[in-house]
């Protein structure tokens, strides 16, 4: 597995980075997965973007005007999809944390989102899933988040299974 902090492009918390890098080596000492450092670090473009394009409320996507506007957002996509099926042609899973930060409070994200470091997964339909990595000094829960190539749930599944059966994990 190949750990990434940050994608190539977010700016995490050192502390949030420091919880779940912990937990990927924990994992690699629980034999789930080999932590790899690949030939090329990942440098992902940011997505939000392009997510915030595709996502746009009112977006018909068959019209020509709709084409031109999310042309830059498909681009995007394509950009991180062959970066990523780089990536993957050595280490089969990607680790990185979950969120950029603590959890934000009821009055919204503010200026950083917490999707910062999963929505480039949900724009490109890569199977992903977030476990257990620790506290913040703060209490609050952080994340490890685990990303496998196109189609490999399976690997993806049978991954956390062990370890999340284990409860000192």
């Amino acid at each position: 597995a190949a750990w990434s902090p940050d994608l190539g492009f977010a700016e995490p918390d050192p502390p949030t980075v420091a919880i779940a890098r912990g937990a990927a080596v924990r994992l690699a000492e629980a034999g789930a997965v080999r932590l790899v450092r690949p030939v090329t670090p990942l440098r992902l473009e940011d997505p939000a973007p392009a997510w915030l394009a595709l996502r746009s409320p009112g977006v018909d996507p068959s019209t020509p005007a709709a084409e031109a506007a999310l042309a830059p957002a498909r681009r995007v996509r394509a950009d991180n999809d062959r970066r990523l099926a780089e990536l993957f042609a050595g280490p089969e899973l990607l680790l990185t944390p979950t969120t950029p930060g603590p959890p934000h409070g009821h009055e919204g994200p503010g200026e950083r989102y917490s999707t910062a470091l999963t929505w480039a997964f949900n724009l490109s339909g890569h199977p992903a899933v977030s476990i257990p990595a620790g506290f913040g000094d703060d209490g609050c829960p952080v994340g490890l988040q685990i990303v496998a190539p196109h189609g490999r749930e399976d690997l993806l599944l049978r991954t956390i299974a062990g370890v999340m059966a284990d409860r000192a994990f």
